[in-house]
């Protein structure tokens, strides 16, 4: 029974996923324990949701905080930026920012902006008549009434700090990142990530200029500290004959493959991004920019854990032909997972998961890492 909630991690989504794909198994006898089963998939599914142990379960205690120091942003994200810096930016603000989606800034909408919005409506209210349709202000309200709203001259700002790598390949026009691990600009705004912090800045009106929205993000993204973030939800479901996740790599070994850490690796969350947590069963490795390189060891019920990860996510074969690496070492099996983009490596029933794409290792030097640990985890 222990075995069905051991990777439960902290991520809701997979939760539910790993959830529901236990109970299925129980269903059709796969699990062997019916009603009792269930009872726990659920137990681990409410625990994930809420943060909180169910009753006759472990329940967190103070030592999940991180000891090491961690980031955070204001509960209103528009203290992140003075007014006086965004207005440098963006022009003078319409009104005090507001906190809606991220923080949204209204600016007064320019002379020849409105003029072209009266034209635009003009046309349409012409081409109305033509077709014989009700006058605008009769009709049901519409987009072109969002967009010619005064407040809709606006730009929204939004972070998130739990941002995985985004496994598309990147548009042509947006391969070039420039300071961003990857970003995508389109004529709503952009769309950039950083390590594991992803920042949206997007216009509510398809005349508000993009350029200026380019710079504010660029602001937002030096403002952010450049310190791990701790995780929110401390709960973690129970893993037997855990060990130190920090014992398989050492400083030395991983910043000979991916460069200068920033501070010694510290215990996380083992879900991505690994975020720090002081009872954490993975190790994270930061560089500067939110750039974390994680491993992941499960002890026992490793090879129920890759079956299950082949059931939801898929893993994706033992070669990467991207940059031709074969997934070969001292395990048993390996394989990308489809859904994270993490390694996954198995030996007997023990589990290494490897997160590496938000730090600035390759797949090879992820795939080198990986058999410098296997052995420690798996003699």
């Amino acid at each position: 029974m222990d075995q069905q909630i051991t990777r439960a991690g902290q991520n809701g989504w997979r939760h539910a996923a790993v959830v529901g794909l236990t109970i299925s198994l129980s269903a059709c006898g796969g699990g062997g324990g019916g009603d009792a089963e269930r009872d726990v998939a659920t137990a681990a599914a409410t625990a994930a949701a809420t943060g909180k142990g169910p009753e006759g379960m472990p329940q967190p205690s103070d030592d999940w905080k991180p000891t090491i120091r961690t980031a955070s942003l204001p509960e209103n994200l528009c203290d992140l930026l003075p007014v006086e810096e965004v207005e440098a930016i963006l022009g003078k603000l319409a009104e005090p920012p507001r906190k809606q989606d991220g923080c949204r800034y209204i600016l007064p909408v320019p002379e020849a902006v409105t003029a072209k919005r009266e034209q635009a409506k003009a046309a349409r209210e012409k081409f109305g008549k033509a077709l014989g349709l009700p006058p605008e202000e009769q009709r049901q309200r519409s987009i072109f009434d969002e967009q010619e709203d005064p407040k809709s001259f606006s730009v929204t700002v939004s972070v998130d700090v739990n941002a995985k790598p985004d496994l598309r390949p990147p548009a042509e026009e947006t391969a070039d990142a420039g300071p961003w691990d990857q970003v995508r600009r389109s004529r709503s705004g952009l769309n950039g990530r950083v390590g594991h912090v992803q920042i949206i800045v997007n216009r509510q009106s398809p005349d508000v200029p993009t350029e200026p929205m380019y710079a504010l993000a660029e602001k937002v993204r030096e403002r952010i500290p450049d310190l791990p973030f701790p995780v929110t939800n401390p709960y973690q479901i129970i893993q037997l004959a855990d060990g130190d996740p920090c014992s398989l790599l050492t400083r030395a070994e991983v910043e000979a493959v991916v460069g200068p850490l920033a501070m010694e690796p510290y215990r996380s969350s083992s879900e991505w991004p690994a975020l720090a947590h002081g009872k954490g069963h993975a190790c994270a490795y930061y560089s500067a920019g939110h750039r974390v390189f994680a491993v992941a060891p499960q002890w026992s019920g490793g090879a129920q854990s890759y079956k299950i990860s082949k059931g939801i996510g898929g893993l994706i074969g033992i070669v990467a032909p991207q940059e031709n690496v074969v997934l070969k070492g001292p395990w048993e099996q390996g394989g990308i997972d489809g859904t994270t983009g993490a390694l996954t490596f198995l030996k007997g029933d023990r589990l290494l998961e490897v997160y590496y794409g938000t730090s600035r290792a390759t797949l090879g030097d992820a795939v080198k890492l990986a058999a410098t640990a296997m052995p420690r985890l798996a003699p």
